[in-house]
């Protein structure tokens, strides 16, 4: 689908991309991944012809992509940048329909695909499509970024650093639509990041990059079993000590709490936020930023329509751990109780974090193979 041979590219002095060798199948989910400089953005970049090679070729479906008018080519070529880029005096339908308007789809057609890349992000046609961008939050700018991208059913999808400026949360969920639309539409992506955290949760392979080269292209699993390089296996960050025994505190495993609120909340903010995270139990802050203790839904229900504020509601006392404490010994009391998760203070009693099972899972397995340091 795409191939580099001994593709060379420089700025001045400096070379950026050093007589690279590689190649992408179709329908393959590829990262490439590696420190400020190390090329992944100009080989991003050089697959659509923002910027052409100083020496080697490229080549997209077979033909050398020097021989394809680059206009038809980028048309051909779905690209999402971190920026979003969405027209700001376009509705949402508009924008989804730039490329698709100037590859004169009729009106019928073009209103078809609209609604259906919209419905595959859960967002109704009849709510957003008629909204502007300033309308929207970051993350539903992105997902409509994603979805232009998409919307001319484009065989390649080209995205550089798309979530890097959204928060952990949204980015987490964009993710996972981005992982779900893949499996479902079986395209060609090339992601760059340069969070190896996500290179291992969207790729089928992962190109390590450093100082214009190629250093390792491999599965993830290969790549955490067998890293090639010492900047590779500081990328993957790993934790085991040098006698192989792992020591992890509750900081190690913990996670950042869903949600919380002060006292004086009122109640109805405070089961909107829990709506909105689809929380079944909301954790409560004093003025001073210290825990007050949780909410529970079931509590809600039951005296919300009588407190003015949040705090007026009886609060559960919830497990608590600080984050100095062995996880070994915070993974218990979770087991050990009914509890979907455990609070972690830090030593001036303020919430740090919450474990679950599955920030658990997550730690011991970033213990074993690694994650970004």
């Amino acid at each position: 689908m795409i191939r580099f041979e001994q593709v060379v590219k420089s700025y001045g002095d400096r070379v950026i991309l050093d007589h690279i060798d590689f190649e992408i199948k179709e329908g393959e989910f590829v990262v490439l991944i590696g420190p400020s400089g190390c090329g992944k953005t100009t080989t991003l970049k050089s697959i659509n012809r923002l910027i052409e090679p100083e020496e080697g070729r490229i080549f997209v479906g077979g033909r050398d992509i020097m021989e394809t008018n680059p206009v038809l080519l980028r048309r051909k070529i779905g690209y999402v940048i971190q920026e979003i880029g969405l027209f700001p005096n376009m509705t949402v339908a508009e924008n989804i329909a730039v490329v698709p308007k100037r590859l004169k789809y009729d009106k019928q057609r073009i209103d078809k695909i609209t609604r259906e890349l919209l419905e595959m992000v859960d967002m109704s046609y009849e709510e957003y499509a008629h909204k502007y961008p300033s309308q929207l939050s970051g993350g539903q700018q992105q997902r409509i970024g994603v979805l232009r991208a998409l919307a001319a059913s484009p065989p390649i999808v080209l995205m550089d650093e798309p979530f890097g400026a959204l928060d952990p949360m949204t980015r987490n969920a964009l993710q996972d639509e981005i992982v779900r639309l893949h499996k479902k539409l079986k395209k060609t992506f090339v992601f760059v990041t340069h969070d190896m955290e996500e290179a291992l949760k969207l790729a089928d392979t992962i190109v390590f990059m450093d100082e214009g080269k190629i250093v390792q292209m491999d599965s993830p699993d290969e790549m955490l079993e067998n890293p090639k390089s010492e900047l590779i296996k500081r990328f993957m960050g790993k934790h085991l000590s040098d006698n192989g025994v792992v020591s992890l505190t509750t900081q190690d495993i913990m996670k950042a709490p869903p949600a919380s609120v002060y006292k004086r909340e009122g109640v109805k903010k405070s089961t909107e936020i829990m709506a909105r995270r689809q929380l079944d139990a909301l954790i409560i802050k004093n003025e001073d930023e210290t825990y007050a203790g949780t909410v529970s839904v079931r509590n809600i229900r039951r005296y919300g329509k009588e407190a003015k504020n949040i705090g007026e509601i009886p609060m559960s006392p919830h497990i608590t751990s600080y984050v100095s404490d062995d996880a070994s010994e915070s993974l218990d009391k979770l087991l050990d109780s009914d509890e979907d998760f455990i609070v972690v203070l830090n030593d001036k009693e303020e919430v740090a974090g919450i474990v679950t099972k599955t920030s658990m899972a997550r730690a011991m397995a970033d213990a074993l193979w690694g994650d970004e340091s």
